[in-house]
């Protein structure tokens, strides 16, 4: 008989470099991809490496300065590019890079809810009192 609780299912979207929830190494799994969704800079901050959910918070933030940043980029592309004298496909080019990336931050927003809402049930499954 094994001593790991039973795991919880795997939610659809879930990253595939995270170990399912209640898997046995799933946190530091989480902790691992939640690293890849910040600058390099924020590992010097040994807080972050102490507590996985404020890491997903901070990663969240990230996520989002990135999703105003892509946005801002596609309401003013064909503007600022066209002053500075882009030839319209490179300008067409760049807005098409604008959607595929769009696309993919959306699924890792996605991703990140679902990591962020594990761990903190987690943390909560660890703070109730046993029976």
């Amino acid at each position: 008989m094994s001593d790991e609780r039973p795991r919880d299912p795997v939610p659809p979207g879930w990253p595939d470099a995270v170990r399912p929830p209640g898997a046995a190494g799933w946190q530091e799994s989480a902790v691992r991809w939640l690293w890849t969704l910040l600058p390099p800079a924020w590992a010097e901050y040994d807080v972050f490496h102490r507590q996985p959910l404020l890491l997903a918070r901070q990663a969240d933030l990230q996520l989002r300065a990135q999703v105003a940043g892509l946005r801002h980029g596609w309401a003013t592309t064909r503007r600022d590019l066209a002053e500075a004298g882009m030839d319209p496909t490179t300008v067409d080019r760049t807005l098409e890079v604008y959607a595929v990336e769009g696309g993919r931050l959306r699924e890792v927003d996605r991703q990140l809810r679902l990591v962020t809402d594990a761990l903190v049930r987690s943390i909560r499954e660890r703070a109730r009192p046993h029976a």
